[in-house]
């Protein structure tokens, strides 16, 4: 019987040099091996955004990039989201402080469709009306700055922590504030699916609900013990 010979398929696999978005420079991230351009076409790729701007003070966010388009040993990628490590994230909440977070959906000014996820760490403990009044202002600074941005320029300032630094400016004034972080975007492709999309959605407002009714409920206990005092 004739053996046949073994073939060694990390021979036939060619590097491809990935680039990021042009809003990023188009600089060359990495490079990844490939038996062939379908392969890699469309693959995700997740990379620390200190390996873009060569800042370490960016090791904690993660840049999402998918591959959209091929030529010669070259890869494109176009951006698909960002997300702040939850390490970082724990290390901003300290007794004392309250956490507000604001998820929603939203387009830019040239029509790109992405969900916002941002955070905003108090420097003490608030009253529930201040808490709402936070979270509803942020909100809706944040749709207003997105929906007058176009979705590079927005992301640029999201992830480099330029539009955080604007929104504290703004947000201290309602209440004292420690910190902001827009700690995850994520576009909305073509081909995502719509009942997983439906499925996220019902359970952010499930959450969000949820977090509404215990605060009404905190504000009843509060007046409840005023009227006690009283």
């Amino acid at each position: 019987m004739v053996q046949k010979k073994a073939i060694d398929t990390w021979k036939t696999k060619v590097w491809y040099s990935i680039r990021a978005p042009k809003f990023l420079d188009e600089k060359e991230i990495t490079q990844i091996p490939a038996q062939d351009e379908e392969k890699l076409l469309n693959r995700i790729i997740i990379i620390p955004l200190k390996d873009i701007s060569g800042n370490t003070m960016h090791t904690f966010t993660d840049v999402k990039l998918r591959v959209f388009e091929i030529k010669g040993k070259t890869a494109y990628t176009k951006f698909i989201g960002h997300e702040v490590s939850r390490e970082y994230l724990k290390s901003m909440v300290r007794h004392g402080r309250d956490v507000i977070n604001v998820i929603f959906p939203t387009k830019s000014l040239d029509g790109v469709e992405f969900t916002i996820k941002a955070i905003l760490v108090t420097e003490n403990k608030c009253s529930n009306v201040q808490k709402r009044s936070l979270h509803n202002a942020l909100k809706q600074l944040l749709t207003e700055k997105a929906e007058k941005t176009e979705f590079s320029k927005f992301i640029q300032e999201a992830i480099y922590g330029k539009a955080a630094n604007e929104l504290f400016q703004k947000m201290r004034k309602i209440a004292p504030v420690k910190k902001i972080e827009i700690r995850k975007t994520v576009l909305k492709e073509e081909f995502d699916v719509e009942e997983v999309e439906k499925e996220e959605e019902a359970k952010e407002a499930e959450a969000e609900e949820k977090e509404d009714e215990a605060e009404e409920e905190a504000e009843k206990t509060e007046e409840e013990q005023e009227e006690e005092k009283q």
